[in-house]
């Protein structure tokens, strides 16, 4: 979904006013990296705690192969202006981009982005691709805001070198206005081999909408979420699992981003069915969600604009950084990668942020 560019601004203006005034959490809690970019930073891929790669605006895709003490930037052969979200790295030489807006494009690297290569294009001004993930190394989904009234959904089965529509007759119809939003690359997820969630929000005033799939896309089924309200600025923009059932997902409205109502929902059910935690929320707008294990046990990391909270079991936050960032990565190692505003990518200092 196209975010217009005045929440742009006041993300930049909240994230350098409040985030960086209150230095010494960031500090305590962040390795904080200069990137060499000054773009906003909404896709990353964490492969290691020396390896990442991140996307934002202006064509940008950075990328440290030695824990961020060094910054790669990479040229897209599409321009200088497009927005770059959703990214997946399978190591330092190969990654795959989808473009959000037009042109709408799929691009991979198999060479550490000296060249890429277009493995799909769409031609409708309506394409806006809003995420793209992997189940595994060749298997993988993707899906863009609405074309031609229903949402479009491809998918790879050789790594992201081609990609196949499903077809639109199986993908439940959206409500008018309905669509991803494309602040993280987390409204879609998957798990396993071949489970995929779908967030949406936007349009008239209700429940947020959940999409969910147990066979890679081919059969899809709609879940209402009703702790999370939808709204033409609100709606889900983040979801995580911790495993077939449990799963966290956390939104609310871009246009009030100290707001922590509605911006939080759990499901026991493998999302068949989603509600609110039993205490309190995370502080605000939230636009990602992880979750990271750490000696056999769980830890949610949520971020936003306005800070970082974390939570045990998903059912009680608390603030562990002012900081703010639009995005996290976890990587296999269990490192937590985080990007924002104004180039920024940091790293947690601890497997834990309840060890400080």
């Amino acid at each position: 979904m196209r975010i217009p560019a005045a929440f742009l601004c006041v993300v930049v203006l909240l994230t350098s006013s409040v985030g960086w005034m209150k230095a010494t959490v960031a500090e305590d809690v962040w390795k904080v990296f200069d990137t060499q970019s000054q773009s906003s930073l909404r896709g990353i891929s964490a492969i290691s705690k020396d390896v990442a790669w991140a996307c934002g605006s202006k064509s940008t895709i950075v990328q440290t192969i030695d824990g961020g003490k060094s910054w790669l930037k990479h040229a897209l052969p599409i321009g200088k202006d497009i927005e770059i979200r959703s990214i997946h790295g399978w190591d330092s030489n190969n990654a795959i981009v989808a473009t959000a807006g037009q042109p709408a494009l799929i691009l991979k690297t198999t060479d550490r982005g000296v060249t890429w290569k277009t493995t799909y294009e769409n031609t409708s001004p309506q394409a806006f691709f809003d995420g793209l993930k992997f189940w595994n190394n060749r298997s993988g989904i993707a899906f863009s805001d609405p074309v031609d009234g229903g949402l479009l959904v491809v998918t790879t089965s050789d790594g992201g070198d081609s990609w196949k529509a499903i077809d639109p007759n199986l993908i439940p119809k959206i409500d008018s206005g309905e669509a991803g939003f494309a602040a993280s690359n987390s409204s879609l997820h998957v798990f396993g081999n071949q489970l995929a969630w779908i967030g949406l929000g936007g349009g008239s005033d209700g429940p947020s909408r959940i999409f969910r799939t147990n066979n890679a896309g081919l059969q899809w089924t709609t879940h209402s979420v009703s702790s999370i309200a939808r709204g033409v600025s609100s709606g889900i923009f983040s979801i995580a699992f911790e495993n077939e059932l449990k799963g966290i997902a956390v939104g609310g409205d871009y246009n009030k981003l100290t707001d922590g109502t509605q911006n939080i929902a759990i499901t026991d059910d493998g999302g068949l069915s989603w509600r609110s935690p039993l205490t309190n929320r995370p502080r605000g707008f939230r636009s990602c969600v992880v979750c990271r294990w750490n000696e056999s046990k769980s830890v949610w990391v949520a971020v936003g604009p306005s800070g970082c909270d974390w939570s045990k079991d998903g059912e009680k936050w608390d603030a562990f950084s002012e900081i703010g960032f639009h995005v996290l990565a976890v990587a296999p190692d269990q490192s937590l990668w985080a990007a924002g505003s104004s180039g920024r990518v940091g790293q947690y200092k601890t497997v834990d942020p309840t060890v400080q």
